[in-house]
């Protein structure tokens, strides 16, 4: 069934003719009468639809015809418009109303249906209406222009929306319909935004909760709460979604609807954890939102404002930091958190971070994805971890989708884990996957696992060219010739390698005067290297670099034969060894902190796993700052690094006065300090507390230093009085067998430094477990 024949068939179903009586509204006539028509109209539930029609040229006709030529030109238009019968003479037609000049509109009640249909009806509507009255105008004009007529068209649709008064409402349409008359929007447009007021109206949008997991313990400690339009639908996506609604003035309501719908559906699964609450940076200008409504929201379904987390998603600018910083303030006072969505990508995030200093950066998954593979992307992680420590907010890494990825941030200390790997969207909150558990669950039990950096050879490996061992010279002459690319051949007993030709070698071997009568028709082993570099493929690279270095010069830059399983895999040529023991010498370097210059984390991994493979007893000295964010909330960002690299070099000049050469002092990141010694902890951490206590109070003015305190604000805003900075250290003895993996040792340090941080002013505190062992 063709379209007309739909509607044909639908419409005779209503049983309401058509009346061509329409009653016309001149330009004159009052608002107010226009407006009582209209909501007459409305009292119809399916809503009224609105057709514009203006002259196309109009001003033009005007200045060649004249007035009078242009008064009857309106005549007819008005009379054309009143006589047509369009959608083949069934429909129910309201009035006419002629705007000002050529501009008409004209209303009619809309049928019921669902809002696809009833945009196909009228937008057949107003092609038909426009079409019967643009051919009885030129026929009534004919001989009076030289040009026939064209009319603008454009369509919308009234329905009564709560907040809207009638004005308003009428304003909206017509703006709506002279903007697709003029050609700002099209039919297109106006449909989608028509589908889009309809699933709101029905609230077809669907939340589901995506897990965010704590990377160091392996907990889940919330979710995401995430829109999905309805399914199939042209806004199903969200990327689609928001843009729409944003342009078509729908943002703040949606937004509403999906907190509110986000909220009253989590309740079974949220056990006193986060939920992050999208919110787009225009929310601001919102009435609702900065009236209170959020927290009567959140109490009406038993959460409280410390398990919601407001995520900034930065789909617009922040045009007002100012503005936007007192509105979250609020919230903020009240006990709420804000987090940062999508650091390194969109619209000045770097910015957002430093206007609005959030709880949460969520770190974009561009910079994410493959970060296991990308040394460029490892170092912005890492500096955003230790910047996140520094300005005390928590690094959420989001879009982890591979095993690989969850391992190394959750190395690098990234504090929260978000996205497929760890869990997908679900309507009921499914939590963590097992997969992703176990990995972190791994990380704490394994036993000795390798160190971040020490990738073994077996990852280098290369395809080697092979050859038997009792075949002919004269053959690997002629594959060397067949392959110029080729360098080496690996010659082997059945699988198993025992010697190695190298090309400038061989030929060198060969270019005596006799060499290849001698030697090409004899077994190719008499002219192999029988004392090859074999390493096996777990082998970690550092070994395998001291071994080639030991090597007699003339074999110094032979290829390496790499085995697996008592055969074969592969070679490693001396230039991959080298690129890749550099590549890891960057890291090395790109890890150290850019402030203290000293060794960060992938440097203390490394240490600590060096000493449990040792066997070695050794203790760990945790270094914190007290109160160092109100000092640095009050002097700023530049006094605050004085005074960290203050703690360094009073940590440093005691490690060298009362430690080992081999003793390691590293800089976890922000205040946080760490010290690995042999030597005993007492003399150590006495010099630190000592010299820091007569050094601090400089960095203060006279007027604090004299009151021994400042004032500065807590986190939630309210002004408080802190002492001047102190300095908290944790001990932690480590022997042979105690720990089997830094994170263990990481867990006491951390609960050592608790109890040192309770007690006033410079201490050291001693883990009791380790006292008298």
């Amino acid at each position: 069934m063709g379209t007309i024949d739909m509607l044909e068939g639908w419409l005779r179903g209503l049983g309401q003719p058509y009346s061509h009586e329409l009653c016309f509204f001149p330009s004159t006539v009052s608002s107010a009468e226009v407006l009582k028509q209209i909501e007459r109209g409305l009292e119809n539930e399916n809503g009224i639809g609105l057709v514009f029609l203006d002259i196309v040229g109009f001003t033009a006709i005007e200045q060649s015809y004249g007035f009078s030529v242009c008064k009857q030109v309106l005549t007819n238009l008005s009379r054309a418009i009143m006589e047509a019968k369009p959608i083949l003479g069934v429909g129910r037609g309201l009035f006419i109303h002629n705007l000002n000049g050529d501009d008409f509109a004209v209303y009619y009640s809309l049928p019921p249906g669902e809002i696809g249909r009833v945009l196909d009806f009228l937008e057949r509507l107003a092609e038909d209406l426009r079409s019967q009255a643009l051919a009885a105008i030129n026929e009534s004009l004919s001989g009076l222009l030289r040009e026939p007529l064209d009319l603008h068209l454009g369509w919308a649709i009234l329905r009564p929306a709560s907040g809207l008064s009638m004005e308003s409402l009428v304003y909206n349409a017509l703006k709506e319909a002279t903007a697709m008359a003029k050609g700002h929007s099209d039919a297109k447009w106006s449909r989608r935004v028509w589908e889009l007021k309809a699933a709101m109206s029905a609230e077809q949008f669907r939340v589901v909760y995506q897990p965010l997991l704590n990377l160091e313990k392996g907990e889940l400690i919330g979710y995401e709460a995430l829109c999905r339009g309805p399914a199939g639908s042209y806004f199903a996506s969200p990327s689609v979604l928001f843009p729409l609604a944003e342009k078509a003035g729908l943002l703040y309501p949606l937004e509403r609807q999906i907190r509110r719908k986000a909220v009253a559906e989590c309740g079974d699964f949220l056990q006193d954890q986060l939920l992050f609450l999208n919110i787009s940076p225009s929310v601001v200008k919102d009435p609702e939102f900065a009236q209170g409504n959020t927290r009567r929201l959140i109490a009406e379904y038993g959460l409280r404002p410390h398990n919601i987390v407001f995520e900034i998603t930065e789909r617009t600018a922040i045009h007002d930091f100012g503005s936007f910083r007192r509105t979250l303030q609020h919230y903020r006072k009240q006990g709420f958190q804000v987090a940062v969505d999508d650091a390194g990508a969109g619209y000045s995030s770097l910015q957002a971070i430093a206007e609005l200093q959030p709880d949460y950066i969520k770190i974009d998954m561009s910079l994410v994805r493959d970060i296991d593979a990308s040394p460029i992307k490892q170092a912005l992680m890492e500096t955003f971890v230790t910047f996140g420590r520094k300005i005390g907010a928590k690094i959420v890494a989001e879009g982890i989708e591979t095993e690989k990825e969850l391992r190394f941030l959750s190395q690098i200390g990234v504090d929260i884990g978000q996205g497929y790997f760890i869990g997908r969207p679900t309507p009921t909150g499914e939590g963590a996957s097992a997969e992703s558990i176990a990995v972190l669950a791994e990380k704490k039990t394994r036993g000795r696992p390798e160190p971040l950096h020490a990738v073994t050879i077996g990852g280098l490996v290369e395809e080697c060219h092979t050859l038997q061992k009792h075949r002919l010279t004269r053959e690997a002459m002629k594959h060397f010739q067949r392959h110029p690319d080729c360098n080496s051949l690996v010659i082997l007993d059945e699988e198993m390698p025992v010697g190695l030709v190298m090309r400038d070698k061989m030929y060198h071997h060969l270019a005596n005067q006799y060499g290849v009568a001698l030697y090409a028709d004899r077994p190719v082993s008499l002219v192999m290297d029988h004392a090859p570099l074999i390493v096996d493929g777990a082998v970690r690279l550092d070994r395998v670099s001291q071994m080639v270095t030991s090597r007699q010069a003339q074999r110094l830059y032979d290829h390496i034969i790499v085995t697996g399983e008592n055969r074969c895999i592969g070679v490693v040529s001396i230039r991959s060894l080298l690129d890749h023991m550099t590549r890891i010498q960057v890291e090395f370097a790109l890890a150290a902190n850019p402030l203290t210059g000293l060794p960060g984390n992938p440097r203390i991994e490394q240490d600590i796993l060096r000493r449990f493979e040792w066997n070695q007893t050794f203790t760990v000295i945790y270094l914190d700052l007290d109160n160092f964010k109100a000092f640095n909330d009050r002097y700023g960002f530049e006094r605050g690094d004085q005074a960290i690299k203050l703690l360094a070099k009073v940590a440093g000049d005691a490690v060298h006065a009362f430690g080992r050469s081999d003793d390691l002092l590293a800089h976890i990141g922000g205040d946080d300090f760490i010290i690995l010694t042999g030597s005993p902890h007492g003399p150590i951490c006495e010099e630190i507390i000592a010299f820091f206590d007569s050094e601090i109070g400089n960095l203060y003015s006279s007027e604090d230093r004299q009151r021994q305190c400042i004032e500065s604000k807590d986190r939630q805003g309210n002004a408080c009085v802190f002492p001047l900075m102190s300095v908290s250290l944790a001990v932690v003895e480590c022997w042979p067998g105690r720990f089997d993996h830094p994170m263990e040792l990481g867990e006491v340090a951390a609960e050592v430094k608790k109890q040192a941080k309770r007690q006033s002013g410079s201490v050291y505190v001693v883990d009791d477990k380790g006292q008298g062992c």
